[in-house]
């Protein structure tokens, strides 16, 4: 069992054994740099009740206790974000349930977009990304947004892009678009019928395209010659596609992020040229 998840459940501690433990959680990122006599000052109990205590936990001695620390700590992190995100919001939730739920939604949904995506696939894109003279985003309603702000990165890079607000904007696009091009469609469901509409268009004139969508067997993924997956639970009910929008965006991040690398000082240079302060535009 993960260290940290066994300290939550151990029953049988003295009150200065359980002084230890609450400590450790409230300061996780700390605990395992310092020495025991350290966290023994640090916590108001001894070196002694800290031996006991890793005794309690079948730990030999405390230096294996902060190693094992070290390695369980991003684990556990993970589970326990994983666990609080299950928790549904309810009708009558307080301020503080409701920050802290959907807070833990969006890491969720942040979290498994990492997991269910292939390095490769990543790769791949950004090579294509490369190549492309022009970069186009596809999205519909809440989708739109996500294009939009896409197609801003892009003004800020120097690099030529479109994201439509329209239907027939994007059908012309399509149909206007040439090997030249690289094109991102964004579609939580991928069953959008516009969305899969360009996308059959783009497939025709076999126009790179990259499909960015939740991780499902959908329509969507069999037009596009690249899938990116994003968190696959937002449910039925959902607002404007809340958790599915930020695990798109952190997938856009990722994409910009090893783009600017493949040339940094002049995407940095392009970067900082484009930078607008807020007291310009405030103006």
């Amino acid at each position: 069992m993960n260290l940290l998840m066994k300290m939550r459940s151990i029953k049988d501690l003295s009150p200065s054994e359980r002084h230890v433990v609450d400590y450790i959680f409230n300061n996780l990122n700390e605990v395992s740099n310092i020495g025991i006599v350290e966290l023994a000052q640090k916590s108001f109990t001894s070196t002694s009740t800290i031996r006991r205590l890793c005794a309690k936990l079948d730990i030999d001695s405390y230096i294996d206790f902060r190693l094992q620390l070290a390695t369980d700590l991003k684990s556990y992190m993970k589970e326990s974000i994983i666990k609080e995100a299950a928790i549904p919001i309810k009708k009558h939730d307080s301020m503080k349930d409701i920050i802290r739920k959907v807070s833990y939604f969006n890491a969720k949904s942040i979290i498994d977009s990492k997991d269910i995506n292939d390095e490769a696939v990543f790769n791949k894109v950004v090579e294509l990304m490369t190549k492309a003279k022009h970069w186009d985003f596809y999205g519909v309603g809440p989708s739109n947004i996500v294009a939009k702000d896409a197609a801003l990165k892009c003004l800020r890079l120097g690099i030529e892009s479109s994201a439509f607000e329209n239907n027939l904007e994007m059908f012309i696009n399509a149909k206007a678009s040439d090997s030249n091009r690289l094109a991102f469609l964004i579609s939580y469901t991928g069953e959008t019928g516009d969305i899969l509409g360009v996308a059959n268009e783009l497939m025709i004139r076999k126009i790179p395209s990259v499909s960015l969508t939740g991780l499902s067997d959908n329509p969507l993924i069999k037009l596009c010659n690249y899938n990116l997956f994003v968190d696959a639970s937002e449910p039925a009910d959902r607002l404007g596609a809340m958790y599915s929008r930020t695990s798109t965006l952190n997938v856009i991040d990722i994409l910009f992020t090893a783009f600017i690398n493949t040339d940094y000082e002049k995407y940095i240079r392009k970067a900082n040229q484009t930078y607008v302060p807020k007291t310009y535009i405030s103006r």
